[in-house]
């Protein structure tokens, strides 16, 4: 346990690792593998327990895009493989990897997903087998856009960081239940960086502001750049909900727009995802 492998996949290669582990432990595995950047290699690991049945099985994860991680609690005592192998049983010589196998924490997001600059902010990791880890941090002022969070406690800390944005704004935070213009989590220092989780499949954010005459805005999501599964769409409306304009991919899957007030009032911008997909680490 709590060992980084070194090793290397070959054609039709699958690798297997044995570690024993108590029932209630955390077990965790991450590898790098497309992150070298020498080869197309696209990881897949899994996790079986004596009987050879899959406790978890991972290919690509938004987190590390076509790297894999994921952590389990070990139900009884005893033997667990750790396989490894590229995700079509392809590989040469050049596809080599870093498999962490170990207690350590291994959430898949964090939030909020951003803060101001210069700031501290109570970061929640999200998505660990042993449930969510809290962390204070305190974002760099030195004119970063982003930085990486590591999340860590007395079993270990995780071998890769999350991505954390860095803004010159204050945060806004979501208050659920906010999917409709009646109950609009209502922003009082704007602008301000929103930031919320689609928690659900068919969720979706609605956030209230008020702006001013003349005023021209970046209205910009970060979502699948933060390494959220998230494909967001926003849509910018008049407080009683008369549509005004939206985006769904101006930043790739993420979504842009350059909006001018046309008259002081209240207005809302609505968060959802493309596919109406969901769950606790859908951030933004």
């Amino acid at each position: 346990m709590n060992v980084t492998v070194q090793g290397y996949v070959e054609s039709e290669d699958v690798d297997y690792y044995v570690v024993e582990a108590k029932k209630g432990d955390r077990l965790s595995v991450e590898v790098e593998g497309m992150r070298f950047g020498q080869t197309l290699f696209d990881p897949y690991i899994a996790i079986l327990n004596d009987k050879r049945f899959e406790l978890s099985a991972v290919d690509d994860s938004p987190l590390f895009r076509q790297d894999a991680a994921t952590s389990i609690l070990v139900p009884e005592d005893g033997k667990y493989t750790i396989e490894m192998r590229d995700s079509s049983y392809g590989g040469d010589g050049n596809c080599r990897y870093r498999l962490h196998i170990g207690t350590f924490p291994r959430p898949s997001a964090i939030y909020p997903a951003g803060g101001k600059a210069g700031e501290s902010v109570e970061v929640t990791f999200i998505g660990d087998a042993a449930g969510p880890v809290t962390k204070p941090v305190t974002l760099p002022s030195d004119g970063s856009v982003e930085t990486l969070v590591n999340a860590e406690d007395a079993n270990g800390i995780t071998p890769s960081g999350q991505v954390i944005r860095v803004s010159p704004y204050p945060n806004a935070l979501e208050a659920e239940p906010n999917n409709g213009f009646e109950n609009a989590t209502v922003v009082a220092e704007f602008p301000a960086s929103f930031n919320g989780i689609l928690q659900e499949p068919g969720d979706v954010d609605i956030f209230r502001f008020t702006a001013k005459t003349g005023q021209v805005f970046e209205v910009e999501c970060y979502g699948r750049r933060i390494r959220s599964p998230i494909d967001p769409v926003m849509n910018l409306y008049k407080a009683n909900g008369e549509g005004i304009t939206g985006n769904d991919d101006s930043r790739g899957p993420d979504s842009y727009f350059r909006w001018q007030i046309p008259a002081d009032g209240e207005y809302a911008i609505r968060i959802a995802d493309h596919l109406n997909r969901g769950g606790p680490d859908y951030t933004y």
